[in-house]
């Protein structure tokens, strides 16, 4: 699209939901794929003077209601009328319908810089998402400060691969467009295969990439390589000390960005280089303060670790509806030099090293990052407790970077066993992929401290924290491309042995590791794509849609591959 086409699509658009949802100052729900239309949705939405609040439409029915009656939104925009019925009664406005016939009439509202520009919802401690408001002030603060630090600008381009429901999606969508720049969307299919991906940035050549550590590992798994003149931001969870190396040893600029949603999209970046001693959350952004405060509300020395607060022009407005949860995260506060200031209080432990960079230390609550979403384990517990049968649930991380997994406890009433695949396909119905553990653990009952609240630190590490399929090796491998499956499966997920009627998801496979799967069998001359591993689900029915038909299947990259027949005497 043209710019000229982008104004007159976002301006007819934003005069259809002006006339279903007059006067401004509402939520409309934006439930559109990944293409052109979810941009001139996003952008017809504050035209007409509203906040935007984005759903996934990958997310359960469940989940996409529980933030629709949350946002209590006035509209919804959509590509597909048949998901109509999450509008909960709200008008439904189709983004692929032509322009109303006075639609350039219409007079659309002018936004202060105070008003929202969108409300997105995030995982909530109490089992309900909560929304964080962002102000236009605040976002059009993030994108000039990124514009000018690492830098773009109308002859620069970014690809954009990041699900709108994590609010990152907001930098690789509108940073290009204030700046005259352009915008490369990834459609979902690109995003979730790391074969696809690479070759889509092959061919586009952007200037600018923004992904999560594990997206970057996808990508290197797949072959990519930067190129001079790349410019490579890595946030949404720590960046580990090999990955950054991998990263910035060769061509192109790696920045490590560090912020919540509360204070819209990053607060702080920084270049990384190969030989740096440490990583830290770099710089602030533009208008933007970190401070580390200690135990006494003041800001702690240098080397002493702190809550990490941060105060500026990008704090949010607050949370949606929640009065009080607003009051006790973003406070007025007053520091060492007497002056009162509005903080965001991260919950995240920090501190600042002699020459004044910030390393981040980790959470303080039970609040986590994995695969570069946020994620609070009560939300899953939640969920989890309210499966039929189940009396009590825990959830947690085990392992270590770059294989950590969602894990869970569970109690099952009466002492019944523990029934994986039904815990997995409910949590399914009421939570996200990613939110969705990996690991379950059945116990007797959950370990408490004296006062009677749960004693995370004594649950057992799991059995199994790689997904070994327990109980489930079933039936060994018989042929050549059996035994290959079976050795690459057992070689990503971490098991002694996996049996060929073992299924994927069972064993608790996650979206990096089915890639993996992928990635390592195409090395072996295997051609496969993650959707076929997903619709075959296990190594017998795999290795039968290989051999019948080999030409179904994904084309294998160029050059030398090791020859199946290699696996025949394993």
């Amino acid at each position: 699209m043209t710019y000229g086409q982008l104004d007159a699509a976002t301006g007819a658009l934003a005069a259809r939901i002006a006339a279903v949802a007059p006067g401004g100052g509402g939520r409309v729900g934006v439930l559109v794929e990944r293409s052109p239309a979810m941009v001139v949705a996003m952008l017809a939405v504050m035209r007409a003077g509203h906040a935007f609040t984005p759903l996934d439409p990958a997310h359960p029915e469940s989940r996409l209601q529980q933030v629709v009656d949350a946002a209590r939104i006035c509209a919804l925009v959509c590509d597909d009328p048949a998901r109509a019925s999450v509008a909960g009664g709200a008008p439904l406005v189709d983004v692929r319908a032509g322009a109303a016939p006075d639609s350039s009439a219409a007079q659309l509202p002018d936004c202060a810089g105070a008003s929202a520009a969108y409300v997105i919802f995030t995982s909530g401690s109490t089992g309900t998402p909560k929304g964080v408001e962002i102000g236009h002030a605040a976002l059009a603060n993030l994108l000039w400060s990124f514009a000018e630090r690492p830098g773009f600008t109308a002859a620069d381009s970014m690809l954009a691969v990041t699900t709108t429901t994590f609010d990152i999606a907001m930098l690789e969508l509108f940073m290009p467009l204030v700046t005259g720049g352009r915008v490369i969307i990834a459609d979902r299919q690109a995003v979730q295969d790391g074969f696809a991906l690479a070759r889509l940035i092959a061919e586009k050549q952007p200037s600018h990439i923004q992904a999560t550590p594990s997206l970057w590992r996808m990508l290197s798994e797949a072959g990519f390589q930067p190129w001079p003149g790349l410019t490579m931001l890595c946030g949404g969870e720590p960046l580990p000390r090999d990955l950054a190396r991998e990263l910035s040893g060769g061509a192109g600029a790696l920045w490590n960005v560090y912020g919540p949603t509360e204070t819209t999209i990053w607060s702080s970046a920084g270049q990384v280089r190969p030989d740096d001693d440490l990583i830290t959350i770099g710089a602030p952004v533009l208008n933007t303060g970190l401070y580390v405060i200690d135990a006494s509300g003041q800001l702690a020395l240098p080397g002493a670790a702190g809550e990490l607060a941060i105060g500026g022009l990008g704090l949010a407005n607050g949370y949606f509806g929640q009065p009080d949860l607003t009051a006790a995260a973003f406070r007025r506060h007053t520091l060492d030099d007497g002056a009162p200031r509005r903080l965001y209080f991260t919950g995240d432990m920090a501190k600042r090293l002699p020459d004044g960079r910030i390393q981040h230390l980790g959470r303080r609550d039970l609040q986590i990052k994995l695969r570069g979403f946020r994620i609070e384990l009560e939300d899953i517990e939640s969920a989890l407790r309210a499966i039929p049968g189940v009396a009590d649930a825990a959830a947690g991380v085990v392992g270590a970077d770059p294989d950590r997994r969602l894990a869970a406890w569970v109690a099952m009433a009466g002492g019944q066993p523990l029934d994986e695949a039904m815990l997995r396909e409910k949590a399914r119905q009421a939570l996200p992929d990613y939110m969705v553990p990996a690991i379950w653990t059945r116990l007797d009952a959950l370990p408490l401290t004296a006062n009677g609240k749960l004693n995370r630190k004594a649950l057992p590490q799991p059995e199994r924290v790689a997904a070994k399929p327990v109980g489930r090796m079933g039936l060994p491998p018989q042929n050549a491309t059996q035994r290959l499956l079976c050795s690459v499966w057992s070689e990503v997920l971490g098991g002694e042995a996996i049996g060929i009627d073992a299924d994927i998801l069972d064993l608790g496979a996650d979206s990096i590791q089915i890639f993996q799967i992928v990635a390592r069998a195409r090395r072996a001359g295997v051609n496969l794509a993650a959707r076929d591993v997903l619709r075959c689900r296990t190594i017998g029915a795999l290795a039968e849609a290989i051999d019948s038909s080999p030409g179904d299947m994904a084309a294998a990259p160029a050059g030398p591959l090791p020859r199946l027949a290699d696996f025949r005497r394993r």
